[in-house]
């Protein structure tokens, strides 16, 4: 079947020897690209939370990372087995593979569409290179856009794909809702198994929403704060034209969505599922918290998923086109920014952490007590450090994870000078070292000598660049 370029959608499957050679090209760029990428704090954190933390770091406390427990509980194997920190991108890689595995072969979109789609910024760097929950969300999401037509004849593996999208992410969460409401408003006829679907759907929601529920003692992040208008604009112009400047990629990617919005007016089903989580997720973006880039892509998933579940007869075939057309040209344009984002990190560093934790342990140094600070960079080195924890100055406890409390929000407010004041004070009379990320004037006059500092060019998390300090008493 030829294309037609005015379709969003394609029921027809891309020939087998096409979709092979594309899922295989996918697995070989990105697990390239992984083995060369440096983590950082945002992938240390779920690794150190599984490696040290115990039940009630995983679940009672799981309120304070803003993450329901699903990705967590499928890193606990590999952390507490002793399995290198790799293992987390291996097995991030795998989930990403089987996102792009739906999107090539299941998901009736046109051909030109799935494959830029594949190879596109999010989907080939964001959401597959650097490990967190998303790519298990967006997987999940995908699962149930392919299962969509199927979900009266099977509604209890839908709604076990909604219960674990449920419990993924924040951004998961919300997808789930909307595909969940779905079901309920226009699954007919209404019985016994549909019903009981509905129930597991709601249960699951109920579950996800006690684990993130807000705590008594939360950081800044996760409070409410005046709307930001800027970044409701950098998540429609990074879903679409990631890191393009932002106004024209604003302004094209509103008009993107309004012919979007034109094209699938008939559908009821398509217009619920993007424009509900889209309004939320515009809340959550700009009333709470929003993570730049990463957190843009899902307003992309979300045009997939209402491409993937409206009916294609009831698209208005005047606006469907120039749709097809606008979304295609803005793939393609994130497929080079991809391209662009495997040579840089491949040739440069995305953090200075596992350059340092190799120095630490090159250097069998790991036998000495470290105190750390600021924490929420210095976590990033622990993962290359197995079984090795800091004391993190600013907090005055020694720790891995981030806690992510009221308390821990105070110490990252502690000046370096008075976190090596407290350092001095706690490590008196015994060996010890001092690990900063930033450069400390004129250490001898402070009493300490230079151990290593980051060589390695750092084009991504500049503030992951570390020093590594000895007393010179």
């Amino acid at each position: 079947m030829s294309w037609d370029p005015r379709r969003l959608h394609d029921r027809a499957p891309l020939p087998r020897a096409v979709a092979v050679a594309a899922l295989v090209a996918f697995m070989a760029v990105t697990f390239f690209v992984a083995w060369h990428h440096e983590a950082w704090r945002d992938e240390a954190d779920p690794w150190l939370r599984a490696r040290d933390g115990d039940f009630r770091t995983l679940v009672l406390r799981g309120a304070y990372t803003g993450y329901p427990i699903l990705w967590h509980i499928l890193l606990v194997p590999l952390a507490k087995s002793g399995l290198p920190y790799f293992s987390q991108s291996v097995l991030h890689l795998a989930i990403a593979a089987a996102a792009v595995a739906l999107l090539l072969w299941r998901l009736p979109l046109a051909w030109p569409t799935r494959l830029l789609a594949a190879f596109s910024y999010f989907f080939a760097y964001e959401y597959a290179v650097i490990a967190r929950a998303s790519a298990p969300a967006i997987a999940l999401a995908f699962a149930a856009a392919a299962m969509h037509r199927q979900r009266a004849a099977r509604p209890f593996a839908y709604a076990a794909v909604l219960a674990l999208l449920f419990n993924v992410s924040a951004q998961g969460f919300i997808v789930a809702g909307a595909l969940a409401a779905l079901f309920v408003l226009e699954l007919r006829p209404r019985g016994g198994r549909a019903l009981g679907a509905a129930a597991i759907m709601a249960a699951a929601a109920a579950l996800s929403a006690l684990q993130v529920r807000t705590p008594p003692d939360p950081s800044r992040i996760g409070r409410l704060h005046p709307f930001d208008f800027g970044a409701f604009v950098s998540s429609i112009a990074d879903a679409f034209f990631p890191t393009l400047p932002p106004w024209p990629a604003f302004l094209a990617g509103v008009v993107l969505i309004g012919l979007l919005a034109l094209a699938l007016q008939r559908s009821r089903a398509a217009l619920l599922v993007f424009w509900l989580p889209f309004a939320v997720l515009t809340l959550l973006y700009g009333y709470v918290w929003y993570g730049g880039v990463r957190h843009a892509g899902f307003v992309l998933v979300l045009a997939l998923l209402a491409i993937a579940v409206g009916e294609p007869e009831g698209a208005e075939r005047r606006y469907a086109a120039a749709a097809a057309l606008l979304l295609n040209l803005a793939l393609a344009i994130s497929c080079v920014v991809a391209a662009r984002f495997w040579i840089v990190d491949t040739n440069e560093a995305f953090s200075g952490a596992e350059e340092m934790g190799e120095f630490i342990r090159g250097h069998g140094l790991e036998r000495f007590d470290v105190a750390a600070h600021s924490a929420q960079q210095a976590e990033a080195v622990l993962p290359y450090l197995p079984g090795k924890r800091f004391w993190y100055a600013g907090i005055g406890e020694e720790g891995s994870y981030m806690e992510w409390d009221a308390a821990y929000e105070r110490g990252l407010d502690v000046w370096y000078p008075v976190a090596e004041l407290r350092a001095r004070q706690h490590f008196a009379g015994r060996p010890w070292l001092l690990l900063f990320n930033v450069e400390m004037p004129d250490p001898a006059a402070h009493g300490f000598r230079l151990l290593y500092t980051n060589r390695r060019p750092i084009f991504a998390k500049k503030d992951e660049r570390f020093w590594l300090y000895a007393p010179l008493r």
